[in-house]
């Protein structure tokens, strides 16, 4: 979700199946900065009351509630299907057998993590091994 290096497996279709959660997750956070934009607008405005008739694009604190409590319906709508895509994939991954091929495709699709962070992780030496790695269990994915 960040500009990390990503590993495209041989099998791209298994891998844009897998890298569901991620895309989902990559969008409820930008709707989640979107709705904090929203909030931090409306909490820096001071209401005045005038019976001067209101001008222009001037927005009150009303005005920023109206445009966020959709943006919220749709976030927490977004976070059910994160949660929902998490749990399919978590079912792919569990069809690899071996635990260490499990682990790495959890620390890579679930996680989101970097293969530098993943070779950290699990004390390997090069991120070459992890790509392997992510290669093999791709392979052994039952979809």
């Amino acid at each position: 979700m960040s500009n990390k290096a990503v590993c495209r497996p041989k099998d791209k279709r298994k891998d844009e199946i897998l890298r569901g959660y991620e895309y989902q997750m990559e969008l409820a956070v930008s709707l989640q900065n979107d709705l904090e934009k929203l909030m931090t607008g409306a909490t820096k405005m001071t209401n005045t009351i005038t019976d001067m008739p209101r001008g222009g694009e001037s927005l009150d604190i009303g005005d920023h509630v109206i445009k966020w409590i959709p943006l919220q319906e749709e976030i927490e709508r977004e976070i059910l299907k994160c949660v929902e895509e998490r749990r399919k994939i978590i079912k792919y991954l569990d069809t690899v057998k071996m635990p260490k091929l499990r682990t790495v495709l959890q620390l890579n699709y679930i996680e989101c993590i970097t293969q530098e962070e993943i070779a950290e992780r699990m004390d390997y030496s090069s991120t070459q091994w992890v790509r392997e790695l992510i290669n093999k269990a791709v392979e052994q994915v039952k979809i």
